[in-house]
């Protein structure tokens, strides 16, 4: 784990160790909290995460672009996306590095 990148199986080894439960237990856990945020998201819902910060909804307006090898416009429909917005720890976390 000396990348700078941790992943899903990384952060699930580490829970496992300290928490003394089970990888797959551990795993059934995630699955089903991320089922749940995933149906409130596409709701179109906010999803606090204690500790993390807040997954919200944003609204796209539709844009003009332009297509890099004919220069032809290209009408951009509006859409949804999600951004975190983290916690106030986790950006004094990130600031510390």
């Amino acid at each position: 784990m000396s990348d700078k990148t941790i992943g899903h199986r990384d952060i699930m080894r580490v829970l496992s160790m300290r928490s003394g439960k089970s990888l797959r237990s551990l795993e059934e856990v995630f699955e089903l909290y991320t089922d749940i945020v995933t149906a409130y998201i596409s709701e179109g819902k906010n999803v606090t995460i204690k500790d993390i910060g807040t997954l919200k909804v944003m609204n796209t307006p539709a844009k003009v672009g332009r297509d890099i090898y004919t220069g032809e416009r290209i009408d951009i429909p509006p859409t949804k996306r999600v951004k975190l917005n983290p916690c106030v720890a986790l950006k004094t976390a990130a600031k510390n590095e």
